[in-house]
């Protein structure tokens, strides 16, 4: 005589398991489509900003202007967007944010930014950076004359 407890024991139907087993894939798939096809439609502006790449050679200090030598040392032509000075704590300092005058830098072209300010105080480390368009950016330290 078998158990009452056997007899009304029933399992998942093959059919609900094989819809189940079809559901999962079907959203597997479509994770996969969206994961794809958002990596597949990286914008022009970020691809471009992979292939930009600047380094500062060296800052000048003359006066009350800071010129600060920057190299393209990536294959695609560069505008450069902001150039700052910032002390040992990141507190800017001194900035040049004027379009007009910053310059387009070419693949292995070197280009002068500059930047005025008269508060240096000789003797002390400061940092300076440049901006691309792009959001590429290049830091040098240097400490004034």
């Amino acid at each position: 005589m078998r158990n009452p407890v056997e007899l009304h024991r029933k399992g998942v139907s093959p059919i609900i398991a094989t819809v189940i087993l079809v559901l999962i894939a079907v959203a597997a798939g479509v994770m996969l489509w969206l994961w794809v096809s958002g990596f597949a439609s990286t914008t022009p502006a970020e691809q471009r900003a992979l292939n930009e790449r600047i380094r500062i050679d060296a800052v000048e200090v003359k006066d009350s202007t800071v010129t600060i030598y920057v190299r393209n040392i990536g294959n695609v032509e560069v505008k450069i967007s902001a150039a700052y000075i910032l002390d040992t704590s990141n507190i800017i300092i001194a900035s040049n944010t004027s379009t007009s005058q910053m310059p387009t830098i070419g693949p292995g072209e070197v280009k002068e930014v500059k930047v005025s300010e008269s508060e240096l105080d000789p003797g002390y480390a400061y940092r300076v950076r440049v901006v691309t368009a792009s959001g590429v950016e290049a830091t040098y330290t240097f400490v004034a004359p």
